[in-house]
């Protein structure tokens, strides 16, 4: 299991794409968009997935997105995006 950060262009895509995971039942929350990355919206969403369904979510026509981050953290507990 991982945690990924997804970004949008905009609020309107960020609520959309909110609603479509949580109909996947998909363990979600919207943040505010981590300083560390540029984004046009200012809300993204982490979304706890296995990798094989990050491939499958993403490719997936019926919601978009502007980026794809991989969370990891260190033992302090610093957050790192590893775009993906």
């Amino acid at each position: 299991m991982h945690e990924f950060l997804f970004t949008f262009q905009s609020t309107h895509q960020a609520l959309k794409g909110e609603k479509y995971l949580k109909s996947l039942k998909h363990r979600i929350k919207l943040i505010p968009t981590p300083f560390e990355i540029f984004a046009e919206c200012g809300f993204s969403l982490e979304v706890h997935l296995e990798e094989e369904k990050w491939e499958e979510i993403s490719k997936d026509p019926k919601w978009s997105f502007a980026e794809c981050y991989l969370i990891l953290q260190e033992n302090g507990g610093k957050r790192h995006y590893e775009r993906v």
